[in-house]
């Protein structure tokens, strides 16, 4: 019977969104110069040629302003009532695009829609399409669905996407096994844990290093470390000192990424007044930089849909059997077609003589 740890190891979140810090920070700095080059020769192409070149986003400025959109997204998620779980999908969907696709390239504004009709989807939760763009004065369904496809190939068509909600679950039962503390802790540290798990891994690249038992971990050991200890233990027991050290170095290693964004920060983020003057600025730079071919997503998508159906026409086009078998293929399909009718008017047997 397989592990859990081998179970991961399965998955498209491991195989396919599992990066090192540093090649992380690589392909990142890959994007967003790949965008930049692309970019500035379409500028330059353009008629009249844009001249001087915009000053293009850094990988510091895309950073920062992918958490200010996924905190956008999460805010419409939850006017929606969305579930935890689908708020967390929609955020990871947004911030994996994003990796090997820059916002200068396809318009964040628009793929945060996208992802939250997406993550509905892909989590089961049935939301019909134009009830969804009713919710958002200014969205129309054509603009949600635009995008669909390009993000499907920017997920590279993997879907599944593992949190660590239910390892908090099993971890407090495992804890009221135990018996060690009373109920009012367990219930406080629930609570906080959970607050951070729904905020803290999605504002940071915690998804993308670390399992989701690991992401748990860290946020239990932000909200109660003497839990965090009991539990590891309670597994490790009979086990080398030495096993457990490491376990616990890497949960210590997630939680300080968590502790990046503690949930407080939340009301920062939402505050408008705090984060417009922040944020401004590399908005103005974001509109200036951004990729004129890909600005109108359902233009493109339009044009994307008939080049596509030119294609089919043209390879569906009538032609004659001469064209399909070849001028000597059709010419004795001709001939045994002509034999067939003389045979017929003369009284005899189209399939020939009896055996």
């Amino acid at each position: 019977m397989a592990t859990e740890d081998v179970r991961y190891r399965q998955s498209s979140q491991y195989r396919l969104w599992s990066f090192s810090p540093s090649h992380l920070q690589t392909l990142r700095e890959k994007t967003t110069s790949l965008a930049a080059t692309n970019i500035s020769n379409r500028l330059r192409a353009s008629s009249p040629p844009v001249d001087p070149l915009p000053d293009f986003l850094t990988p510091a400025d895309e950073a920062m302003l992918l958490n200010f959109y996924i905190v956008d997204l999460l805010r419409a998620a939850q006017f929606l009532e969305l579930p935890s779980e689908i708020q967390a999908t929609a955020a990871i969907f947004f911030r994996r695009f994003y990796v090997t696709h820059s916002l200068m390239t396809y318009p964040p504004r628009a793929l945060t829609m996208t992802c939250i009709f997406f993550a509905c989807k892909a989590e089961g939760y049935f939301y019909r399409i134009q009830k969804f763009a009713d919710k958002f004065p200014g969205i129309t369904s054509e603009e949600v669905l635009a995008a669909e496809y390009v993000l499907c190939q920017g997920l590279r068509f993997a879907f599944d996407v593992r949190h660590p909600y239910r390892s908090l679950e099993g971890a407090m039962m495992e804890l009221r096994r135990l018996g060690d503390f009373d109920e009012k802790r367990l219930v406080r540290a629930h609570g906080r844990a959970r607050d951070i798990l729904k905020f803290s891994p999605l504002l940071t690249d915690a998804y993308f290093h670390y399992t989701p038992s690991q992401i748990m971990f860290g946020a239990l050991a932000m909200a109660d470390e003497g839990l965090l200890q009991r539990l590891l233990r309670d597994a490790f027991a009979g086990q080398s000192e030495s096993a457990k050290n490491q376990v616990l170095e890497i949960v210590q290693n997630c939680r300080a990424m968590l502790e990046k964004e503690p949930p407080e920060r939340r009301t920062t983020y939402w505050d408008a007044s705090a984060s417009k003057e922040t944020m401004k600025p590399l908005n103005k730079k974001l509109k200036k930089c951004r990729d004129p071919d890909r600005v109108d997503l359902v233009a493109l998508q339009k044009a994307r849909r008939e080049q596509a159906l030119q294609k089919v026409k043209a390879k569906t086009a009538t032609k004659e059997d001469g064209d399909v078998f070849g001028t000597s293929n059709g010419a004795k399909i001709d001939d045994e077609r002509g034999a067939k009718r003389r045979r017929v008017a003369e009284g005899g047997d189209m399939f020939g003589p009896p055996m």
